[in-house]
């Protein structure tokens, strides 16, 4: 069997996918190595960026097998990784090292606590960056926008509160002409039709229903009239990001916060003021948002040194859409509301091109006078949002509906794989799936992100296997059996332990096809 040594380049394949151009590397010291008593090398993919431990019998040599392979696919994503290979291949010819790795890492976009980045490349540019802060030049200048004349609070509530009018700027099934709609519906002479009522209550647009779990729903092009409550904004990740960018958009006054700098500039050049800490943020706001990676994150934000509640007074509310269980947030609540702060949970079901598109589904509940006064913030950021009544509801629905995505995910990479091992073609299966029943975005999106084997994380798989280890502990205080979840979370943990947390929750297929 032939040996190969780091830095060789080299055809390899795993299971489910044809030969491709790679390179033997070092694993990085947290990678563990697969227990199977068979010789395996740690292998780089060109074009994708991944990384696996390979039997060896599925590499080859580059140069002897190049007729061989390279007629493998057609793809796009196969020939750019042709193209890079060949490149590294007449850099080392010429004496010059391969700078594939730093290519590929300069074309994919930041985001912080999960990336696309190979494990060792991330590693390899946390390293650099924390060098190049002290080098940073000053920061530009925020430029000066223009301020819309804003509402009061009286006024935007009564605007929210006006049925017919707010009917009128969001239902796109209404009447043309707006005196028809109002001698309708507004009208007190008359009694209201069965159609009329249902037009007024089955469509469920008011957020000042009295119901315990209300709804509003926006249509795009959405008409946002924002508040004039100053709005704060702590964390910025994948999902925080464009978050926080849509309130900076939709016209809000925005300051916001993040452990690392850097990441706040894309908010500061669009319009936001940066703050200098936590407190900070919370002293010049009167409304602040935080969406951070778990709970000890969300401790740390709240009663940390310069924390949250050395700057929270009365009167100012502080809305958590990070997804954590319900004592954290029974614990973060009691802290705010001891110091006369109001406090809401919302957390979010969607991913990050859901935040970029401002379609996220907001799960609000607790303080509701906080929900009112936040409610063009969260117009701003989603496509529906729901008031679920008592603190603890909108967490316990994010993860129920995060448990059986994440159930449904598992058992969509053992279909894909099984229908590999018994000759199917996958492609053949995607596109069955795609028109059964069971069609649905995660089939299409992450069906393509397994056969293609690249994993840019949209929502990234550590984050999935902790809300699934939520999820059965809410179901174990509660006695309600998981099985189909707790073996769907043993898939997830294995996932992560071979390296591949910081990666899409698509990539629970490499455990699966293993």
């Amino acid at each position: 069997m032939t040996s190969f040594e780091v830095g060789d380049f080299v055809w390899a394949k795993m299971t489910g996918y044809p030969y491709w151009p790679a390179k033997v590397v070092e694993p990085d010291k947290d990678v563990k190595k697969p227990s199977k008593k068979v010789e395996m090398y740690f292998i780089r993919f060109y074009g994708t960026g991944d990384f696996a431990w390979t039997k060896a019998d599925l590499i080859h040599k580059y140069d002897e097998n190049k007729e061989k392979y390279s007629l493998g696919s057609k793809r796009s994503g196969f020939l750019d990784a042709v193209k890079s290979i060949e490149h590294a291949v007449e850099r080392r010819e010429k004496g010059l090292p391969d700078t594939s790795d730093e290519e590929e890492e300069e074309s994919e976009p930041e985001s912080e606590g999960s990336d696309d980045q190979p494990l060792a490349k991330k590693a390899k540019s946390e390293q650099g960056s924390s060098m190049e802060t002290a080098a940073t030049p000053p920061a530009k200048k925020r430029r000066k926008v223009a301020k819309k004349s804003l509402p009061t609070r009286e006024e935007l509530t009564l605007k929210h509160q006006n049925m017919a009018h707010y009917l009128l700027t969001r239902s796109q099934l209404l009447p043309t002409d707006p005196n028809q709609f109002i001698s309708a519906v507004v009208s007190t002479d008359s009694t209201p039709t069965t159609e009329q009522r249902n037009l007024t209550t089955d469509s469920r647009l008011s957020p000042d229903t009295t119901a315990d779990a209300d709804s509003t729903t926006n249509i795009v092009p959405k008409d946002i009239i924002p508040t004039d409550k100053s709005i704060g904004f702590l964390g910025l990740g994948i999902m925080g990001v464009p978050m926080a960018l849509n309130l900076v958009k939709a016209g809000h006054e925005v300051t916001v916060w993040n452990r690392s700098q850097a990441r706040c500039t894309p908010l500061v050049e669009a319009g936001a003021k940066q703050g200098t800490s936590p407190a900070d943020v919370v002293q010049h706001c009167d409304i602040i948002f935080s969406c951070v990676s778990d709970a000890n994150a969300v401790r740390d934000l709240v009663i940390g040194n310069t924390g949250v509640l050395q700057g929270i007074s009365a009167g100012k509310g502080y809305i958590e859409m990070s997804t954590v269980d319900s004592d954290t947030i029974k614990e973060i609540s009691e802290a705010i509301t001891m110091r006369g702060g109001r406090f809401l949970e919302a957390p979010v079901s969607g991913n990050k091109k859901s935040a970029e598109q401002g379609k996220l589904v907001i799960l609000a509940a607790g303080d509701r006078s906080l929900y009112m006064d936040a409610y063009s913030c969260f117009e701003a950021l989603g496509k529906k949002t729901f008031f679920l009544g008592e603190l603890g509801s909108g967490g316990n629905t994010k993860l129920i509906v995060n448990m059986l995505m994440g159930s449904f995910m598992a058992s969509l990479a053992e279909g894909l794989s099984l229908a590999e091992k018994a000759g199917v073609d996958q492609y053949t299966l995607l596109d069955v799936l795609n028109l059964s029943d069971i069609a649905c975005p995660l089939v299409k999106t992450k069906g393509a992100a397994i056969l293609e084997g690249h994993f840019p994380a949209s929502f990234p798989l550590k984050h999935q296997q902790k809300d699934m280890r939520l999820s059965l502990q809410m179901g174990e205080e509660l006695e309600q059996p998981l099985h189909v979840a707790g073996a769907a979370n043993e898939l997830y943990k294995r996932t992560k332990a071979i390296g591949f947390g910081d990666r899409d929750m698509s990539c629970v297929y490499r455990a699966v096809n293993a």
